[in-house]
């Protein structure tokens, strides 16, 4: 009775705030028509007529705050030549006062590129400054003014601001940038705060351009500056985010170290991200680049160096070629030498037939040179139409080297056993990867259609040798080969109160993993081919300050599995699967609220399927677990913002949980070998708080972050009986300092209180970091950082494990986190890219 109750309640207010003819929205960077297109759905008391074409230039960018329809009209119109005649009581005519085949368009922005409203733009004469005709720039501080003239001489000004006199033989003058008046007005004092995001009903909007975040060198380096991200790249509480870079998926990290964030415009973080992302993707970031134009060439270059026992450092060059009819042509190349050493003591402890203790002291060497290359081309024929193609290949230089040295000390039934050093080397073999994307990106009337598609091969090789020093040596090799297909779909139409967004996702994986050994297992042949399958859709809805996002995914997936030449119908399931996600919004002018409903759901990676069995040391062994099921997860969430302070409260409930599991090998032939395998937990419930703020105080720009959490895992079901649900926290504080003379110091602490959860107790870590960079040249285009990390050496991981049947294992880990480096960059002329392309099957390439 209570549910139909509140169900008639909540049926009844929607009604009511529908019946109320109010506008609240935010137009950005839209064509005029489409804003009208828009108000017309909203509209159920007024008619608005308008011709979409003698429109369609004018841009719109603005905020709808409780208008009326004929008051959110006139608010989008602006300026701009366009007349707004009310007819009768329900009837509004839009058209163009001034119609011409042509408008003169551009940007104008200040001198550190934040958008000028309502600037001036006067054309004039080229023979003799006659006025022609004029406009005024919006709020985004874009412009279109109906020119008749092929040849014409516009002046823009603005006050405080030098006036700018441009000749154009175009319609196009891109991006102005307007520089300060040196005579300023004395006793005049204006203060404000520029918020470093606003709240959306899918996560955050962060603004990059005109913040200190434009500073941070790599976009690498940015990311881990943004709200609610942490140091090792995760969302809090939302895992680790799929990254696209204008509609492009990123295929690799690498690809965001070459990329500068003072390129970026701004980054969207999606906390709840619809179907139309995979069924496996829990967060997104989509950044957004400069739009520019120009022709010609341009680049950029930087390199990086960081020390710590051992070195990193990084180069990248990227080189783009524009034409006049809007065509790109680029090519990247990034080289980098990568070295990690991570030390590491354990005590060990596997109770069998026998007791098994082990006191060890590792030290954990990698050594990877490789390189990867970007050619591509990209031809934007239009704002509605633009395609492309990429090629990319990678590769190490000569042999990547894993080694693993071991001095341990073993007691059996505690008595001294032996004292040994283990020693092991995996050399991964150069091997050619090729992978191809082709994307466009089209406006068919009010309908955008994103279509990409995929090729990925590659080959990959390791070689194995080691064993304990003295004795009989062991070996094996692995060779695995990888292709993959895929083609994505996704298309979005406006309907009436709402827009549908619909399309379909297809994937193709053929993989091929070979293993020999030289006694210590079994040889191994894997022969895996899996075919996904999804169509899904998402209904939009705005009715005034409420605002619903309802889709779901249909997901197919077939599976082939054969070990050996022989099909394995058990480790070949299928899958058929139902997405569902659901966010429901009320938004006002300072506070956001977002309830929201999203389920996940995650294959394990190709390689935990194996069966092979590896050596890892004299009593270690690691294989995987073809019977690993996917893990679902249902994850129900309650969003609060207001101004700079964002708040979640969410409940997890996980299925089939991948979990990493350690038992005895093989106590008769083996006698005292740990096995490390992978298990699913049938069910884990997670509850947590994020808090997030960040208000900016004079030249102090605050981060700051903390998160407080409860993980209930049932691992008693796969033979773990400890069991801890104590209160995990995690604390950041990120301060960025904007100098005088473009200096910029970064200062973040992080800590991570001791906490007892599922099996397991973790000692406090943290740590803090510096960063100090400057910008230099008129144009600032070439910058220097350098930066001190884990100043006090406290970045240690310690825990107490008892993560398998009968085994405990006690650890001390530090990954040579301390390090000073310097990173240089450097840029010229203005093109960009264009690419527009995202990518298909990226599951499939991850699970790769």
């Amino acid at each position: 009775m209570m549910k139909r109750l509140s169900f008639i309640l909540l049926l009844c207010a929607i009604v009511s705030v529908a019946g109320a003819q109010k506008i609240i929205h935010t137009f950005q960077d839209i064509p005029l028509s489409d804003a009208l297109k828009y108000i017309q759905e909203q509209a159920t008391d007024y008619n608005i007529t308008f011709i979409y074409d003698e429109l369609e230039d004018f841009r719109v960018t603005t905020h709808i705050r409780n208008k009326s329809v004929p008051e959110a009209i006139l608010q989008i119109v602006g300026f701009y030549p366009v007349r707004v005649v009310k007819s009768g009581k329900h009837e509004i005519y839009v058209e163009c006062t001034h119609k011409t085949d042509h408008h003169l368009t551009g940007t104008i922005v200040d001198e550190r590129g934040q958008p000028i409203a309502f600037a001036n733009i006067a054309i004039l004469s080229p023979s003799d400054s006659t006025l022609l005709g004029g406009g005024v720039s919006n709020e985004s501080g874009y412009f279109a003014v109906p020119i008749e003239q092929d040849k014409v001489l516009t002046r823009i000004s603005y006050v405080g601001y030098k006036t700018i006199y441009r000749q154009c033989n175009g319609t196009g003058l891109g991006m102005i940038r307007m520089q300060p008046e040196t005579q300023t007005l004395k006793g005049v004092t204006v203060k404000g705060q520029r918020l470093l995001y606003t709240a959306t009903d899918r996560g955050l909007q962060v603004s990059i351009q005109g913040t200190p975040l434009e500073q941070f060198g790599s976009v690498t380096d940015m990311l881990t500056h943004l709200p609610l991200m942490m140091s090792n790249g995760e969302i809090a509480g939302h895992g680790k985010p799929e990254i696209y870079i204008n509609n492009k998926k990123m295929r690799n990290e690498d690809e965001l170290n070459r990329l500068r964030a003072d390129e970026i415009l701004s980054a969207e973080i999606i906390t709840n991200p619809g179907v139309e992302y995979g069924a496996e993707v829990t967060s997104v970031i989509r950044l957004k680049t400069i739009r520019k134009t120009g022709e010609g060439w341009s680049g950029n270059f930087s390199a990086f160096y960081s020390q710590g026992k051992e070195y990193y450092a990084n180069g990248n060059a990227a080189l783009n070629y524009r034409t006049r009819n809007g065509m790109d042509f680029f090519a990247r190349g990034f080289l980098t030498s990568n070295n990690l050493v991570v030390n590491a003591t354990a005590n060990d402890q596997l109770q069998a037939s026998s007791t098994w203790d082990f006191k060890k002291e590792n030290t954990f060497l990698n050594r990877y040179n490789y390189y990867f290359v970007d050619l591509g081309w990209n031809w934007e024929i239009s704002e509605k139409h633009s395609l492309g193609l990429t090629y990319t290949a990678n590769n190490y230089i000569t042999d990547a080297t894993r080694s693993i040295e071991t001095d341990e000390e073993v007691w059996r039934d505690h008595q001294s056993w032996e004292a040994e050093t283990n020693k092991t080397v995996t050399s991964l073999k150069p091997r050619m990867e090729h992978a191809v994307n082709a994307y466009y990106v089209g406006k068919i009337g009010n309908w955008k259609l994103d279509f990409s598609a995929d090729y990925y091969g590659g080959q990959s090789e390791s070689e194995m040798d080691g064993g304990t020093v003295g004795e009989k040596g062991v070996s094996s090799n692995t060779l695995t080969k990888n292709n993959l297909l895929a083609e994505k779909l996704v298309v979005t139409a406006p309907i009436p109160k709402g827009t549908l967004t619909f399309g379909e996702e297809v994937s193709g994986v053929d993989r091929k993993s070979d293993f020999t050994q030289s006694g210590f297992s079994a040889d191994n042949s894997v022969h895996q081919q899996t075919v996904t399958w999804s169509l899904f859709a998402n209904y939009a809805l705005q009715v005034r300050k409420f605002n619903l996002n309802a889709g779901l995914r249909w997901q197919n997936e077939h599976n082939d599995y054969e070990t050996n030449g022989q099909k394995d119908l058990e480790q070949s399931p299928n899958y058929h699967v139902l997405i569902p996600r659901l966010s429901l919004s009320y938004r006002t002018e300072r506070w956001t609220h977002t309830f929201s409903y999203q389920c996940f759901r995650r294959n394990p990676a190709y390689s935990t399927l194996s069966t092979a069995v590896n050596y890892r040391s004299k009593y270690e062994y690691q294989t995987g677990n073809p019977y690993l099921r996917p893990t679902t997860t249902h994850y129900v969430s309650w969003t609060t913002n207001y101004r700079w302070v964002h708040a979640e409260l969410y409940y997890q409930y996980i299925k089939n949980l991948n979990y990493s599991f350690q038992v005895a090998y093989d106590d008769t032939n083996h006698p005292g070998v740990i096995l490390d395998d992978r298990r699913n937990v049938p069910q884990c419930q997670n509850y947590g708080l994020e808090i997030n703020v960040t208000p900016k105080i004079g030249i102090w720009q605050m981060n700051y972050s903390a998160d407080f959490y409860f993980n209930n895992r049932d691992l008693e079901a796969i033979g773990i009986k400890h069991k801890w649900n104590g209160l995990g926290t995690y604390f950041n504080l990120d301060n960025t300092l904007s100098l005088p003379h473009d200096w910029l110091l970064n200062i973040r602490m992080e800590l991570q209180p001791y906490n007892e959860q599922g099996c397991s107790q973790t000692k406090t870590t943290g740590g803090i970091d510096l960063r100090l960079s400057h910008q230099f040249l008129k144009d600032k285009s070439l910058s220097v950082a350098i930066f001190a990390n884990d100043i006090f050496h406290t970045r240690y991981i310690e825990m107490t494990a008892y993560g398998g049947i009968n085994v405990r294992t006690q650890f001390k880990e530090y990954r040579d986190a301390r390090r000073i480096g310097i990173n240089l960059s450097w840029k010229f002329n203005a093109t960009k890219s264009r690419y527009k392309g995202s990518h298909a099957g990226q599951s499939e390439r991850n699970r790769l």
